[in-house]
């Protein structure tokens, strides 16, 4: 079937192109009513050459189909979309569980966790949880009883520096008490100072003072 309406198709089309030549030359000749016969042959012919096309594609074989479709494997694939991952997207726990597991010294760690905190996104509610934590961990005398705990040390400096962060420069007994607890927690987590210096000593005297005046 597929074979006689190409056929059909190419007589059709043929027979078309000689009606219009025959409908032109006698227009040229002044042979009006010649010529318009001549028009609705092609005109006949043009309208089998579009059936007959059309009969021919339903019955186009099948892999020539395929052939002239772009094949599945061939197709575009779509890149996915990098995720960009911002600081709102990774909890803070998970930021602060990663950096303790990296293989480098505390002081890296340290500056690494410093980094993240100082574009930390800490909403009202985190920073009131914050200070709640850090003078309970103060009065509870935990907060450097165990130094090597890389986890817990890099989490109550972020959690420190982002409660100075929000502060800024305000002198207030809660800030002036969430920075004596960040300098001891930096400066023994790096092993910088002991637990029992003169320097950790002399800044929890000062956090004690600003300890009373939260209380009070």
């Amino acid at each position: 079937m597929f074979k006689i309406l190409s056929g059909i198709f190419i007589l059709s089309g043929i027979t078309g192109v000689i009606s219009l030549l025959l409908a032109i030359f006698n227009f040229i000749k002044l042979d009006r009513i010649k010529g318009i016969k001549m028009l609705k042959f092609t005109g006949i012919s043009i309208i089998i050459l579009c059936l007959s096309a059309l009969g021919a594609n339903e019955f186009l074989p099948e892999s020539y189909k395929v052939s002239q479709e772009e094949s599945p494997n061939e197709k575009h694939e779509e890149k996915p979309v990098a995720k960009v991952e911002s600081t709102k997207d990774a909890t803070w726990q998970g930021k602060v569980k990663e950096v303790a597991s990296f293989n480098s010294t505390p002081s890296k760690k340290f500056d690494t966790i410093e980094a993240y905190a100082k574009k930390y996104p800490a909403t009202k509610a985190e920073i009131k949880e914050f200070e709640d934590y850090i003078v309970a961990e103060y009065k509870n005398k935990k907060y450097l009883a165990d130094v090597q705990n890389n986890e817990y040390m890099l989490g109550n400096i972020f959690k420190a520096y982002v409660v100075n962060r929000y502060y800024g420069e305000e002198e207030t007994p809660i800030n002036d008490f969430v920075f004596g607890f960040y300098q001891n927690s930096n400066y023994t987590f790096k092993g910088l100072e002991s637990i029992n210096s003169n320097a950790i000593k002399y800044n929890e005297r000062q956090m004690d003072k600003a300890l009373t005046a939260i209380e009070n």
